[in-house]
């Protein structure tokens, strides 16, 4: 588990907004990293962010891992980490 995790709701926000960003621009480095703040939410324990939360972040993550193969030209899946733009 990373040392120091941001605040949830400020996860939580940042993803809104990286989400609403990609549904006008449609970049691929934005899927990239909606899927990796997705998986970063996997690391917050349940008493600072609901396990629902966690378990939609599971199935988004997945989503959006396909979606960035639909439409990268990189040929190669994105790399499972757990960066923090």
């Amino acid at each position: 588990m990373p040392a120091q995790l941001p605040d949830a709701s400020a996860m939580i926000a940042s993803l809104l907004k990286l989400m609403t960003r990609f549904s006008c621009l449609g970049c691929p480095q934005q899927a990239a990293l909606i899927r990796q703040e997705l998986a970063l939410l996997q690391a917050y324990p349940d008493d600072q962010l609901a396990p629902l939360i966690k378990q939609v972040g599971r199935r988004l993550e997945d989503e959006w891992s396909q979606l960035h193969l639909a439409i990268s030209d990189d040929p190669y899946p994105i790399a499972k980490t757990h960066a923090l733009h």
